[in-house]
């Protein structure tokens, strides 16, 4: 999965409930237990306020960071 500029906008267009959705679905397919993610409205308003101030410099990191997690993954 690679996140870019429109990912991030069509991400931010979610409303809240709809953003924790995929927030707990891309955890549980990283091997992440989402339940451990403690998602609350606030969680959420952090958690798009953080994304909404991304740059494509930090997008790219992103990307890096969640590939070498998922390669870990697979490694062990």
């Amino acid at each position: 999965m690679q996140i870019d500029q429109k990912m991030l906008n069509r991400l931010l267009s979610m409303n809240d409930e709809q953003l924790g959705t995929i927030i707990q679905n891309i955890a549980n397919e990283s091997g992440i237990d989402s339940a451990q993610l403690g998602l609350n409205p606030n969680n959420i308003a952090s958690i798009r306020q953080a994304l909404g101030s991304a740059t494509e410099a930090d997008l790219a990191q992103l990307n890096v960071i969640y590939e070498s997690y998922r390669q870990n993954k697979k490694n062990k």
